[in-house]
């Protein structure tokens, strides 16, 4: 990837404190109301409930800690983005215009958008977030990654091809490269547009 990629000015979303992040999910995990959950006794609908009750919870424990600037929902939306998700990939692979993401470290998420790539100002709260989301992709897939098979490969459910890397073979942290399954087919047209050919 060229480092002297510019950044991404489509995405106008202001970045969140990272430690505050890291502090009201901390403290979600620890949660009584969480803590205690059957989830799998539980609709996906009920688990989202009760863990944005217990963010919003939590937020209002912290609200001193929260600055003005901080959109509430915003907030609320990226925790639970990342604890029931794919967490900053969640917005990118819903954007059609994004043709793949790599996560190169938790704090510099790439992407290809009509065929340059940018840096997102969309970024994980650390290393372990993003294994954790390496492994939710995995999971229904029934694929694995750990210390003794460090590099997978993997699908998500729209076909989009995944490839993760952690430690020890990821010497700076767990990497992930997302490809995503185009909805439309490709011409020439588009080819033409993207600069990958002339007529």
């Amino acid at each position: 990837i060229d480092m002297r990629c510019t950044r991404d000015t489509a995405d106008a979303t202001p970045s969140l404190p990272v430690d505050l992040k890291k502090k009201i999910h901390s403290r979600l995990l620890e949660h009584r109301g969480i803590k205690n959950l059957d989830l799998a006794k539980m609709s996906e609908e009920d688990t989202r409930n009760k863990t944005r009750d217990a963010i919003l919870q939590i937020m209002d424990w912290v609200s001193a800690e929260i600055a003005e600037w901080v959109p509430r929902d915003q907030l609320l939306k990226e925790i639970m983005d990342e604890a029931l998700g794919l967490g900053p990939l969640e917005d990118l692979l819903a954007d059609d215009t994004i043709s793949e993401i790599m996560v190169n470290a938790w704090d510099k998420i790439y992407v290809e958008r009509k065929g340059k790539i940018v840096l997102s100002s969309k970024r994980f709260t650390d290393n372990m977030s993003v294994v954790n989301c390496i492994q939710r992709i995995l999971a229904p897939i029934g694929r694995r990654i750990d210390e003794s098979s460090p590099m997978v490969d993997g699908r998500l459910k729209d076909g989009s091809r995944v490839n993760a890397i952690i430690m020890p073979l990821a010497i700076s942290g767990p990497t992930l490269t997302i490809r995503k399954f185009m909805k439309k087919r490709l011409g020439p047209e588009d080819l033409v547009k993207f600069g990958s050919m002339t007529w």
